[in-house]
């Protein structure tokens, strides 16, 4: 098998699992969106009857993390398109980078310097190949 057969194989297989994460996306963050919500108030109550105030606003803030969190994944999720393909995967990668740093607090100068170089190689290489695996 060539390596672009192989790179043809994986990329129709990429697409498969992409387009059925697409169509669970939203049930997905249905589900982790209501269970932040009616979770997030109880956390918060018994984290101020544990650690009091400080415990209570510590919950508070991991809550509202996730939920941001949630939200910069929705966002990436939905950039794939209604039929993801290695390049939209790409471009929504690079275009949500920013974001998915921030939220993961990558903060160090160097690695976020070596990631968004890492996704902009990626995405040029995508680009590259993807006339020659539809071919």
């Amino acid at each position: 098998m060539s390596f672009f057969s192989a790179l043809h194989t994986f990329g129709a297989w990429a697409e498969k699992e992409l387009a059925k994460l697409d169509n669970e996306a939203p049930k997905i963050e249905a589900v982790a969106d209501t269970v932040i919500k009616y979770v997030s108030p109880a956390l918060t109550i018994i984290g101020g009857m544990v650690g009091g105030a400080a415990g209570a606003e510590a919950v508070n803030a991991i809550t509202t993390e996730a939920q941001r969190d949630l939200v910069a994944l929705s966002g990436l999720v939905h950039d794939f398109g209604a039929t993801p393909t290695a390049a939209t995967v790409a471009a929504a990668v690079q275009s949500n980078i920013g974001t998915l740093l921030t939220d993961g607090h990558v903060t160090d100068p160097a690695h976020v310097a070596s990631v968004n170089k890492i996704v902009n190689e990626l995405a040029s290489l995508v680009t590259a190949l993807t006339p020659k695996v539809t071919a």
